[in-house]
């Protein structure tokens, strides 16, 4: 399929000499000008192209004209950007952690169509969940062809009285995701028919717990074996080579695995009687196992697929607690210590735990890892040591899980293509290595950012550090830096 792009800025490479010390000082029309003459793709050719304005009464007008030919324009828009114009005044008005403050979107309403409601699909999620999606007549929304849209939950299809054979308004949320927003309850003929609700686990046939907005089968994460399984041993989790989905179907259905503890007692000769699994594919498979009952509790955790939680999440959890049966024992109030965790994750973490407690026990009795490397343990509630660590707490710092650490306290963002022993390390790995070492991992540059590690074609993101004053170390001085935590994870 051929595609096109619209460039809406440019930036300087490094050491661009006298280019690049033009193109920063050159207002931003002037910039689009210059690529637009070298030949890139700019909207200045299309119905919609940049202009200046003076005046608020002049932008008011110039997003009034755009929105008026949003319909007839060859390409999807969703918005509007008005920009300052001028270097100095960009540079004024600097930047946020997430986008410029000289440019601002003027979002335009959402596109919205009419079609048919023919069904409802019922779908189980890896954990359980029960989620409806809407089947509807194919409708075309800014380019693309609709045929579904997320519908909440069953308490939401009530509330809006939803019903088969609906003419409804379809619309796409954040202009990407098809969702309902209404029946049009004016073009009801009368054979509309109410929406069955499912009375056992569309998936496996057990009861379906009903007791919160999203309903979930009562089997939860068993429900769906194959999937839980297959995430458990992801490269982001345990990082299993050789266990994709299509083997652990296998060892599912030969009655081998039933969760994804017991893919650590598998035996050599169980796997030697499965289809396609010879001599060398068995030996690998047992040896990435072993591998993986060694990695840190921060990707066991993750493994368990807790509600709420994901890689980030679970390496803070990891980092506080230090140990599973820290984790386990944690009460709400416990758990809320942890940065990003609220009293409502907190409560829904502690019922998750609870229901895991068996799969938690079997992983301990096959051996597997349940410790963060690096990682200090708080202090027992009423010591004097919890009272010191509440103190520094208020006072800003870690609450005394690390301040000897490399990076105790220090956010660090990493940017650009690793080199030397940081070479092969994912940007997951490397969140781990910053997180084992002390620091709060981040994706961009702010004036919280303590340390940029910066690779090759570093990018923008190295501009705004020096902009900025951050810090700013190569691969090579940052592997230095957390030399001892790079070694402790080479088989995380």
């Amino acid at each position: 399929m051929e595609t096109t792009f619209f460039a809406y800025g440019a930036l300087p490479l490094p050491d661009s000499g006298e280019l690049g010390e033009t193109l920063a000082e050159l207002p931003h029309s002037e910039v689009l000008s210059y690529v637009a003459g070298l030949g890139v793709h700019t909207a200045a050719g299309t119905d919609v192209a940049p202009v200046l304005a003076a005046t608020v009464e002049e932008v008011q007008a110039r997003v009034d004209a755009i929105g008026s030919l949003r319909a007839a324009l060859p390409f999807g828009i969703d918005g509007i950007v008005i920009k300052a114009d001028l270097a100095a005044d960009q540079r004024e008005a600097g930047s946020g952690t997430r986008a410029p403050r000289w440019a601002i979107a003027y979002k335009l309403p959402a596109v919205e169509k009419i079609t048919r409601l023919v069904s409802v699909e019922w779908n189980v999620g890896r954990t359980g969940i029960i989620a409806p999606r809407a089947v509807l007549e194919p409708v075309e929304i800014d380019g693309s062809t609709v045929g579904y849209a997320t519908l909440h939950n069953p308490a939401d299809i009530t509330r809006r009285d939803l019903r088969l054979g609906d003419q409804v308004m379809v619309y796409k949320a954040g202009d990407i995701i098809p969702r309902i927003e209404a029946p049009v309850v004016h073009l009801r003929t009368g054979d509309e028919t109410p929406i069955d609700f499912p009375e056992s686990c569309p998936q496996c046939g057990s009861a379906i717990d009903t007791s919160e907005q999203r309903w979930r089968c009562t089997r939860g994460r068993n429900c769906r074996l194959v999937a839980s399984v297959s995430y458990a041993a992801g490269r982001d989790q345990l990082d299993i080579e050789g266990l994709g989905a299509t083997r652990v179907v296998q060892l599912v259905d030969a009655g081998l695995v039933t969760d994804f503890a017991d893919l650590f007692t598998l035996e050599r000769e169980q796997l030697l009687a499965l289809d396609r699994m010879g001599e060398t594919s068995t030996d690998n498979l047992l040896a990435a196992i072993e591998t993986a009952r060694t990695r840190p509790l921060s990707r066991v955790f993750c493994a368990l697929g807790v509600r709420g939680t994901g890689r980030s999440m679970s390496r803070r959890i990891a980092r506080y607690f230090a140990t599973m049966d820290r984790i386990v024992a944690a009460d709400v109030e416990t758990l809320q210590q942890v940065d990003g965790i609220g009293k409502e994750k907190a409560a829904a973490v502690v019922v998750e735990l609870v229901e895991l407690a068996p799969l938690i026990a079997k992983l301990v009795a096959a051996g597997v890892n349940m410790t963060e490397p690096g990682a200090t343990p708080p202090p027992e509630p009423g010591t004097e040591e919890a009272a010191a660590a509440g103190a520094d707490t208020e006072a800003g710092g870690d609450g005394g899980t690390g301040s000897t650490l490399p990076l105790a306290g220090m956010t660090v963002v990493v940017t650009g293509a690793m080199t030397g022993a940081l070479e092969k390390l994912s940007r997951n790995q490397m969140n781990e290595l910053i997180e084992r070492a002390g620091g709060k991992s981040s994706s961009s540059v702010s004036q919280r950012t303590s340390l940029l590690v910066a690779g090759d074609k570093a990018g923008s993101k190295r501009t705004k550090a020096e902009d900025l004053g951050v810090r700013i170390a190569v691969p090579e001085e940052f592997a230095e830096l957390v030399g001892a935590f790079l070694a402790a994870g080479e088989n995380a």
